[in-house]
């Protein structure tokens, strides 16, 4: 599984799916708030991308909100791998490395706000009634979870449609089946 906010490798790749899911009952934000906080996450993604981007690696992509509209991916041609080794040699750069810095805070912020809790090995049948509730609620093409809780998402149509309608639509009935995070790998 791969997270946004490890130490500071914080935008190394996709944090769990929040808003797939219910259940567990953790309160969210209004949707204002937000999608206020939406837009300034994706902001200071694309000034990490600029400063990646002006240090060496300048094919690095601009980030893209993810699947639930919860937080953002970057998709380098190396997958998060390469995310990741491309945000740690960023570190010794101190424009880039204050811009990590501050997305490993705003990282742990909104994880504090969100308690719901990461899927595991044992939570795999109740996110496979999750998964089936979704294909039948409008997403034939939602995957069943992996071993190990996490959904193959990454690279795929529903990674890139990000948080549409359609997906909001689809998992808010299966809230009752998963209220956790969903965790993209």
């Amino acid at each position: 599984m791969n997270r946004l906010a490890p130490a500071a490798l914080a935008a190394a790749s996709v944090l769990a799916l929040a808003g797939c899911a219910s259940g567990h009952g953790a309160a969210s934000a209004s949707p204002s708030s937000s999608a206020s906080n939406m837009q300034q996450v994706l902001a200071l993604g694309r000034s990490m991308s600029q400063c990646a981007r002006a240090h060496g690696y300048p094919t690095f992509p601009d980030p893209k909100v993810n699947a639930t509209g919860d937080d953002i991916t970057f998709s380098p041609a190396g997958g998060p791998d390469q995310t990741k080794t491309i945000f740690q040699a960023l570190e010794s750069v101190p424009e880039c490395k204050a811009i990590l810095d501050r997305m490993n805070s705003t990282a742990k912020k909104r994880s504090g706000r969100d308690n719901r809790q990461e899927p595991k090995p044992k939570d795999v049948p109740a996110l496979k009634r999750f998964a089936q509730c979704v294909r039948e609620h409008g997403i034939p093409e939602w995957p069943d979870p992996k071993a190990d809780g996490s959904f193959p998402l990454h690279g795929t149509a529903i990674e890139a449609e990000g948080k549409s309608q359609r997906l909001l639509q689809a998992t808010q009935p299966c809230q009752r089946y998963w209220s956790g995070r969903i965790a993209v790998s």
